[in-house]
């Protein structure tokens, strides 16, 4: 069977869920469906439950990633994927907390497996809330098994600002970056004063 960008692209996707599930939840994660989609870039990934019902019978969970940040360094896309498996297993087997919240539970889980619950993604910042990231903790869990994971699992298609320069990489070629902290990325010309439309915080320019 001819190797298509859908399967090869899921099937990477499916072998990083499965790698991790086993180093970092027991392999107690049964199958659920994978995807792709966000509405704006704040939204990193998703997990909904019972999302698919199959028409044979049986229902499954969803995970999702925003296909817009796969631009980032590898181990903060699949940090992203590990923290909606956390709550897939708070789901199936912890008790789960009202629809989008991240509680003590789901807090308590994350930092077994090495990432560290924070509003801000940074050290110091609340741990449980509506909004809620993560950072990864140095020698935890999750950085380990990220470390020791084939090179070969990755994601060979990203869309986002990576895939607009490699369409068109001419462009840039007198342009600047310049990334908001929320995670849009934009291109203009130096010393510009943007002003980000999600966040209303102020692009920074990269060197």
């Amino acid at each position: 069977m001819k190797k298509t960008p859908t399967l090869e692209q899921f099937a990477a996707y499916q072998a990083a869920y499965d790698y991790f599930n086993r180093r970092l939840f027991e392999n107690k994660l049964k199958p659920c469906l994978l995807n792709f989609r966000g509405k704006h870039k704040r939204n990193m990934g998703l997990f909904w439950p019972e999302k698919w019902a199959r028409l044979k019978g049986g229902v499954t969970h969803e995970i999702a990633l925003n296909p817009e940040v796969l631009h980032r360094p590898l181990i903060e896309t699949f940090a992203t994927l590990v923290h909606e498996m956390a709550h897939q297993w708070q789901q199936d087997w912890g008790t789960p907390p009202r629809g989008g919240y991240h509680d003590r539970g789901w807090g308590q889980r994350m930092e077994q497996i090495g990432l560290i619950p924070s509003n801000t993604g940074e050290p110091g910042g609340k741990k449980t809330g509506q909004q809620m990231t993560h950072y990864v903790a140095k020698d935890g869990a999750f950085e380990t098994a990220f470390q020791m994971m084939l090179k070969t699992v990755s994601l060979p298609w990203l869309t986002g600002s990576f895939a607009e320069v490699v369409k068109s990489p001419s462009k840039n070629k007198n342009k600047v970056k310049y990334t908001c902290e929320c995670g849009t990325t934009v291109w203009g010309k130096a010393d510009l004063l943007i002003l980000c439309g999600e966040c209303e915080e102020q692009f920074m320019q990269q060197e």
